[in-house]
């Protein structure tokens, strides 16, 4: 989710001109299910 990546570069400016051009030509294919490397690192860490 991009609306998380202003925690990641602090800014909101240069967040939304870094996703501006990670996107730009670009097809988004967006996932409904979980992520199973995410559940198996929260297994991991548990």
């Amino acid at each position: 989710q991009f609306g998380q990546w202003n925690n990641v570069f602090g800014d909101p400016i240069l967040t939304e001109a870094v996703i501006d051009r990670l996107i730009h030509h670009s097809h988004l294919i967006i996932f409904k299910d979980d992520s199973h490397r995410y559940k198996d690192s929260i297994s991991l860490n548990q």
